[in-house]
């Protein structure tokens, strides 16, 4: 084996020495110093340094078991054992899809039942001028007066067999017999409906609430299907006023019947006048003389 000093004679003082001078290695470095060599050795012999590693290896490092760690293994396993649950519950479920519907209104409780449409009431016409008269028969007696705060109108009070009661949409009533149709009442209160944009003064206008109110009264207080037919027409007797008489015929059981009314609107110094309304049916004829008299006592408070 080759050693890494070779012999070089260089110049000393005045004469000439042999010195070992290392050699370069191949990469051009100069190997490390020599060392004393321990006994039994031959000075001079350096083992050659190991061979650099190769350029972009990384350190060794401990060993590894199978080329994977054990947290990389659970990694996968869980990762495969989350797919294959996911395809199990589409494979379970895909069947239970409901069939389409077609999408239908949202609809908040139960559904109303259609409304019942108000009956068509026909007025034969303008009314002629023509005095309420008085009907066969024997009036009733008056046992005082009646006043109703809230129309602002008074009116005689009827002795028996009327008596006082609580009249469907009128402030103060009276009633002989029972409420079912056809009816016998007497009812005040203001003129029902809408409060209209001018208040009525003149007697034409006076007039025309007067046959409003006939047809409330048709609609409200007469069996269904009646026709109409004009008995007075006139300015009201106790303020200004006006005092409208009528006949509604109809079919009971099969049977014909006419009931006698009147109806009397007053000037109370509202937008909206008051009235004082009556009906007896044939079944009480005996009682329509009581009609003529009640509209003539009609006056405002």
């Amino acid at each position: 084996m080759v050693g890494t000093r070779v012999p070089r004679r260089f110049p000393i003082g005045d004469g000439e020495e042999t010195l070992l001078v290392p050699r370069i290695d191949p990469a051009g470095a100069f190997p490390a110093p020599e060392r004393p060599s321990p006994a039994g050795e031959p000075a001079g012999r350096v083992e050659p340094p190991a061979p650099p590693p190769p350029s972009g290896a990384s350190p060794a490092g401990p060993p590894r078991r199978g080329g994977l760690s054990l947290r990389a293994v659970y990694s996968i396993v869980a990762a495969l054992l989350t797919a294959a649950a996911v395809v199990l519950v589409f494979v379970l479920f895909s069947g239970d899809e409901p069939p389409e519907q077609s999408a239908q209104p949202r609809q908040e409780g139960a559904a109303a039942p259609p409304a019942k449409a108000a009956p068509t009431i026909t007025l034969p016409g303008r009314p002629k001028m023509k005095a309420l008269a008085a009907l066969p028969g024997k009036p009733s007696g008056v046992v005082g007066s009646v006043s109703d705060a809230t129309a602002d109108i008074g009116y005689a009070k009827l002795g028996r067999p009327w008596k006082a009661a609580a009249v469907p949409s009128f402030s103060v009533g009276q009633q002989v017999g029972a409420a079912r149709l056809p009816r016998t009442v007497v009812g005040s209160g203001m003129l029902p409906g809408a409060t209209p944009a001018t208040a009525p003064k003149t007697y034409p206008a006076l007039r025309t609430a007067a046959m409003q109110a006939v047809k409330w009264t048709v609609a409200n207080h007469h069996p269904p299907g009646g026709k109409i037919a004009w008995t007075a027409s006139q300015k009201a007797a106790g303020g200004k006023g006006w005092t409208l008489g009528y006949r509604v015929t109809y079919v009971l059981n099969g049977e014909k019947h006419i009931s006698q009314a009147a109806v009397t609107v007053l000037d109370v110094g509202r937008r909206k006048p008051a009235m004082l309304f009556v009906t007896v049916p044939d079944s009480h004829k005996e009682l329509w003389a009581d009609i003529a008299p009640l509209m003539a006592s009609a006056r405002p408070l």
